[in-house]
């Protein structure tokens, strides 16, 4: 049995609302419900040689309550819910992308600054501000005493200050 497309977009006038009424109730989303009505009568209009002629309504309902459990088990639609105590493990704690990026221009900027710094000072410089050796280990490795190293990094930060402002002009 063929059907006239007026007829048919007469059928789809007529039951838009209740096919699109029974897809939110299965999917709960506008969206979803509208993508799934609009399947109902493509599968209706392209399979309307097997419809009996007996109530065409009921014959559409069914369509839409089977295009509606089709979708909610689809492993494709998988929906995880989050609970609000979750959300707390989802905090981003790192840096921005922005942040990271500063750091890293900064940490290449302190590097370049203390290659051009004279000895002692370099070392001192390089591996406290670049290495992130404390003085302590410093002095245990090198043998230097404590007092020395610390005038080092005195001196080294007050020279790296000077260079710094003479980088940014």
């Amino acid at each position: 049995m063929a059907i006239q497309k007026q007829q048919f977009a007469n059928y789809i006038k007529q039951y838009e609302r209740l096919i699109i009424t029974i897809c939110l109730s299965f999917t709960k989303n506008y969206f979803d419900a509208e993508d799934l009505a609009q399947q109902t009568f493509l599968s209706a209009y392209t399979n309307f040689a097997k419809f009996d002629g007996v109530n065409f309504k009921a014959w559409l309902t069914t369509i839409a309550t089977n295009k509606c459990k089709d979708f909610l088990k689809s492993p494709a639609r998988v929906i995880n819910s989050v609970l609000p105590e979750d959300f707390e493990k989802l905090v981003d704690t790192g840096d921005s992308p922005e942040d990271v990026l500063l750091k890293k221009h900064s940490k290449e900027k302190i590097y370049i600054l203390c290659d051009k710094l004279k000895e002692p000072y370099r070392a001192v410089a390089v591996n406290y501000f670049c290495e992130d050796i404390k003085l302590s280990d410093m002095a245990k490795d090198t043998g230097q005493s404590l007092k020395t190293l610390q005038t080092h990094l005195y001196r080294s930060k007050k020279l790296l200050k000077t260079l710094w402002k003479e980088e940014s002009m």
